[in-house]
């Protein structure tokens, strides 16, 4: 399976995206995200000179497992429109498998994904009037507040793999984290505007989190390229 059919598969389903979830379960799901990514800030955080061969590996499976969540939590947020999209490769019971290893990416991420320039604006992709909300409003400020509390830790996440680069550029390492870092800012913007999308009550705030992520991710995807 190539990643170009992955990532036709996530726009398949975001565009069907709904509140095919309970609040509850978007913001627990958001936070266990976020526990990862903090996780995953710590084992980047104690990457030296003496144990990089060992950590690195560990920082880019972490930055997998990730990628492997959201794309579970934006199949689970899709209704029965974006069945066939998830049996193609995005079926939760497949999901390790669909994504295993990354190895294509790492080999030619540049010919899967492309650089940011190259992949379609997933807010035209996914243009269409706002539906009515089915989150009362202190379940959209919940979800909201989830939100900006991973974009938060993931920006620490991003920064500390920015900080590392110097120690990682004497390793193998840098091209399988661009890599990574290439497929998490498909799948994030993803998740991103189909969280928007339910949430019009802080849509505005969620919107500058995006935002405030997305400059981060392209500071480390600059760094790593």
């Amino acid at each position: 399976m190539r990643f170009t059919t992955v990532f036709t598969s996530v726009l398949a389903l975001a565009a069907g995206a709904n509140a095919a979830v309970s609040a509850s379960d978007m913001k627990n799901n958001i936070d266990q995200i976020t526990d990862v990514s903090a996780d995953t800030n710590d084992i980047a955080k104690s990457l030296s000179v003496t144990n990089m061969f060992q950590k690195a590996p560990e920082v880019i499976e972490s930055f997998k497992r990730i990628i492997v969540m959201v794309t579970k939590d934006i199949s689970a947020m899709n209704d029965k429109r974006s069945l066939q999209a998830r049996q193609e490769c995005l079926n939760v019971k497949d999901i390790e498998g669909c994504l295993e290893g990354l190895g294509e990416i790492i080999e030619d991420p540049g010919e899967i994904l492309g650089s940011k320039r190259d992949v379609p604006d997933l807010g035209k992709t996914l243009g269409r009037k706002r539906q009515s909300p089915d989150y009362n409003d202190m379940e959209q400020n919940q979800i909201c507040g989830a939100f900006r509390g991973f974009v938060q830790v993931h920006q620490e996440l991003l920064k500390t793999i920015i900080g590392k680069h110097g120690l990682l550029s004497l390793t193998p390492f840098t091209q399988p984290i661009a890599a990574v870092l290439r497929t998490l800012e498909v799948v994030v913007d993803t998740i991103a505007f189909s969280i928007i999308d339910t949430v019009p009550t802080c849509a505005e705030g969620a919107t500058n989190d995006k935002s405030s992520l997305d400059d981060t991710l392209t500071d480390a995807l600059d760094t790593y390229n």
